[in-house]
């Protein structure tokens, strides 16, 4: 339970949960993580149970006593790495019911799996999605998950993510960020929300800053380049060195995580997504319901989520000039970024995670009524 765009859906669909018709228990495969202690509020139990590698019988066997001292009724697995250890532990831990979820276009690390291991897992999940069982975050999702797997993608039900419309809203509260990071009144604020994966391009990002600050003269500060998240030690080095070797007029931080982003969206004057692959962002609803005008990458499970041109500025992946383009114009063209705000707006009170919820807890019902 890190920091992260899985573990935020499960915290946020817990807070929504009607606590009258299910109890919960959360297994972390790792260790419990920093969002643990939101979920012990809520009343319910974070076991840590490491499934580290995924195959290894033993850890298997140990998560399987777990599952079996719990005793559930219904088992629901994140993601492609948990699906042999999660299964498999809760087939021998006597679980009937099963569903698995995935958040992701996992043909990378399909195609990283050996033989034995993906037809091991190629197995249980079909049996899975044989009887309804097999949730994606998108359609974009499930039809690569449909594609890895020889299904049909109509026999994948399709329950996106959502955002916390009582946390994140266009109101600005509290002090002004600028102050913290010591900017001038006025500064612009361009805001990059992600971890440090590869597959997030932040050194798009980072370049499409550079692109900015070098055509920005002559209209007030420049703008600051701040991207939020946290991620492993190696590409937090990497990071740092490519920074370190643009102009000093160049200004981006590096901010790592905050848990505040609620509080600081409303100020900043762009929100960007560099990134080339998403299951369902939620930093995307996140900035509409913040009130950001933003600059994405035109990859699927972003189009799915808004209409390009009506709630953002859309660009290829790994296409900083252009990315660069649609920041830039939304800083000084103040009425399109006002129009693209105002729809985003609207548009995204469609994603309350209360109806995420809700869709989970019918798909609950189904399973434990059914034979």
């Amino acid at each position: 339970m890190a920091v992260g765009g899985v573990q935020n859906g499960v915290l946020n669909t817990l807070k929504r949960s009607n606590p009258r018709l299910y109890d919960y228990t959360v297994l972390c495969t790792k260790k419990a993580g920093k969002r643990a202690a939101e979920i012990e509020a809520l009343r319910i139990p974070v076991i840590p149970c490491k499934t580290l590698p995924p195959w290894d019988p033993y850890q298997i066997w140990r998560l399987s006593r777990t599952i079996r001292r719990i005793s559930p009724d219904l088992v629901h697995v994140h993601m492609a790495p948990t699906v042999i250890p999660g299964v498999a532990a809760s087939r021998l831990a006597g679980v009937k019911r099963i569903i698995i979820q995935h958040h992701s276009d996992y043909t990378r690390y399909w195609s990283q799996m050996n033989g034995l291991l993906r037809a091991w897992e190629w197995s249980m999940t079909r049996r899975i999605a044989g009887y309804g069982g097999l949730v994606c975050v998108s359609k974009t999702v499930a039809k690569a998950t449909a594609g890895q797997l020889g299904l049909d993608p109509a026999c994948l039900k399709v329950i996106p993510n959502g955002v916390d419309l009582d946390v994140f809203r266009p109101d600005r509260e509290g002090e002004d960020p600028r102050v913290e990071w010591q900017l001038d009144p006025g500064t612009p604020l361009v805001y990059h929300v992600s971890r440090y994966l590869e597959s997030k391009r932040i050194d798009d990002f980072m370049e499409a800053a550079s692109i900015v600050t070098r055509r920005w003269k002559g209209i007030g500060p420049s703008p600051a380049f701040i991207n939020m998240g946290g991620g492993p030690a190696h590409l937090e080095l990497f990071y740092e060195h490519k920074l370190s070797k643009y102009d000093r007029a160049v200004r981006i931080r590096l901010e790592g995580e905050r848990l505040d982003l609620a509080r600081l969206l409303p100020w900043g004057d762009v929100g960007v997504m560099a990134s080339e692959n998403e299951g369902c962002p939620n930093t995307i609803l996140e900035y509409m319901a913040a009130g950001l005008p933003m600059a994405v990458t035109d990859i699927p499970p972003i189009l799915e989520l808004l209409r390009a041109g009506q709630d953002a500025l859309v660009s290829a992946p790994r296409d900083a000039g252009a990315l660069a383009d649609n920041i830039e114009e939304l800083l000084r063209n103040r009425d399109r970024s006002r129009s693209l705000r105002g729809s985003a707006i609207q548009w995204v009170r469609q994603y309350d995670w209360s109806a995420a919820a809700q869709s989970y807890e019918k798909l609950y019902a189904c399973f434990l009524q059914a034979p």
